[in-house]
């Protein structure tokens, strides 16, 4: 909602940046009908995925697998909208499908920060011993560049996509690593 110039901040913090096939997918899927259609938001994610392709590590998993066959199997049997696979959930499975083997990958002292507003997946995250991960919401992330970082242009955008999604963000959970005080 920021547009890709506020996706850049993802790099920011200096980390490998990770996303599921899954995630990519959900972002840049186009909308069925009935669905938000902000197409103007996923041209600009669409964009930004391509322009950054060899900066972000897209992870693919079981999860995205499954779902790439399902969707070819459906536009192989011509597409009827009653048979079309969902993608709700998938995203959040596919990020705890890559948290469970990432373990075998970080040298000692990594940790994981990983970007999660849904809270049934925060919740499955939690429950994860073997790495040692931050959750941070998106709001968390924006906070975090403006005090850690001081990208200057965080001061005002959680306000911005607060007013874009008419109040309906997810609020920051207290417990993220960088303490938001309620307003």
């Amino acid at each position: 909602m920021l547009g890709s110039e506020a996706l850049d901040w993802l790099f920011v913090p200096g980390a490998e940046v990770w996303v599921t096939d899954m995630v990519r997918e959900e972002a840049q899927r186009a909308p069925d009908p009935g669905d938000d259609q902000r197409t103007e938001h996923r041209a600009a994610i669409i964009e930004w995925f391509s322009r950054n392709k060899h900066r972000i590590r897209i992870q693919r998993t079981d999860e995205g697998e499954e779902y790439r066959k399902a969707m070819e199997t459906w536009r192989l049997a011509g597409s009827p909208v009653e048979l079309k696979p969902s993608w709700a959930g998938r995203g959040e499975k596919s990020i705890l499908q890559v948290l469970d083997g990432v373990e075998k990958l970080l040298q000692d002292g990594e940790i994981v920060i990983a970007l999660v507003d849904d809270g049934k997946a925060r919740a499955a995250i939690r429950l994860i011993k073997t790495i040692d991960i931050d959750l941070m919401a998106t709001e968390t992330f924006i906070e975090w560049l403006h005090r850690r970082f001081h990208v200057p242009e965080a001061t005002t955008a959680w306000a911005a996509i607060k007013m874009t999604l008419a109040e309906r963000a997810p609020d920051a959970p207290l417990e993220d690593p960088v303490h938001i005080r309620p307003k």
